[in-house]
């Protein structure tokens, strides 16, 4: 007996007295639910499933943006294209950067860096100009 007085525990919070609208039960089952709530798998139930997929929905439904940088993009690609006079600079700024390591080593072997950073330079120039739409 006091196995189904525990299975049945919320059935007779929602069945009390004689009411038997659908408004009366909607009201019982609203008060159960600060009991149900205290229960430790519908707290988990609550912040790991339902509030994230309420924000999806409500995130999913809100989100008409349009694309304000797309006016930029093509002084993007003037700027850190292939052409761009920024490569040049950074380029330029590599190989004096190379000497004066040169000058404080004194190890020619310094001077391979040259190619391995305008190899760099011209990747991640490339991922830029890609990433800006040129």
């Amino acid at each position: 007996m006091a196995d189904i007085s525990v299975i049945n525990q919320g059935a007779d919070v929602v069945c009390q007295g004689n009411k038997k609208g659908l408004l009366s039960r909607m009201v019982s089952a609203v008060k159960a639910v600060p009991s149900m709530a205290n229960n430790r798998t519908a707290k988990a139930l609550f912040k790991y499933v339902a509030v994230p997929l309420a924000l999806f929905l409500a995130a999913r439904g809100m989100a008409h943006a349009e694309d304000l940088t797309a006016a930029g993009k093509a002084d993007a690609n003037d700027t850190f294209g292939a052409d761009s006079t920024m490569m040049y600079y950074f380029m330029l700024a590599e190989v004096v950067l190379v000497f004066l390591l040169y000058l404080k080593s004194h190890n020619p072997a310094t001077f391979l860096l040259i190619p391995v950073f305008i190899v760099v330079t011209k990747i991640i120039f490339a991922i830029i100009a890609a990433r800006s739409g040129g």
